[in-house]
């Protein structure tokens, strides 16, 4: 349901900056992106704009401060206001995720995770991502997650495409290849 509501109002935004280029589209999901930060970490904001017991007047001037303590562009600042208009701004974040997703198929990223069973530095990403790059032709932006019972190695998830480095899959392939009968046990 969230996205099915959300979507239409992402991508009215995004048909309305995409014309201003590729600088106005960053700011836009920075700022949509810090909007539903701001609305996520407090829900009273949120339910002040769905009571009765606030008039029209006064959730529009609540509206303007936000967005000017927010220093929002006019456009997520127009957004802000139709989705009070039609009680959705608790979806909020979920169309700032729908247009972070346009303005990734805009410019050519694929996001995805990295699982670590330690913590590994920023150089040590940024070459993942880079090696990535090459291989799916496009630029890779990777979240690394820390899974301690992967002991050694790394496993990218990227959508659908899964590149499996992990020590458990490197011996399992090495059992399959050099047991016979794959290391199963035949007694």
């Amino acid at each position: 349901m969230s996205q099915r509501v959300a979507r239409p109002y992402a991508q009215a935004l995004f048909s309305v900056v995409k014309p201003e280029g590729a600088e106005a589209l960053e700011v836009t999901n920075e700022a949509l992106a810090r909007a539903a930060a701001a609305f996520a970490s407090v829900p009273e904001l949120v339910r002040a704009f769905e009571v009765p017991t606030l008039s029209g007047k006064q959730k529009s001037e609540l509206l303007k401060a936000v967005s000017r303590n927010l220093a929002l562009p006019p456009q997520v600042e127009r957004l802000l206001v139709a989705m009070q208009i039609h009680y959705r701004l608790r979806y909020l974040p979920f169309v700032a995720e729908e247009f972070a997703l346009l303005c990734d198929r805009f410019f050519g990223v694929v996001r995805g995770k990295v699982l670590v069973p330690a913590a590994i530095r920023p150089q040590q990403l940024a070459a993942l991502e880079r090696a990535l790059d090459r291989v799916v032709g496009t630029r890779v932006i990777l979240q690394q997650q820390e899974k301690p019972e992967l002991m050694a190695g790394f496993v990218v998830r990227l959508g659908s495409l899964v590149f499996d480095g992990s020590l458990q899959r490197q011996l399992q392939l090495f059992v399959e290849k050099n047991l016979p009968g794959g290391g199963r046990y035949a007694g």
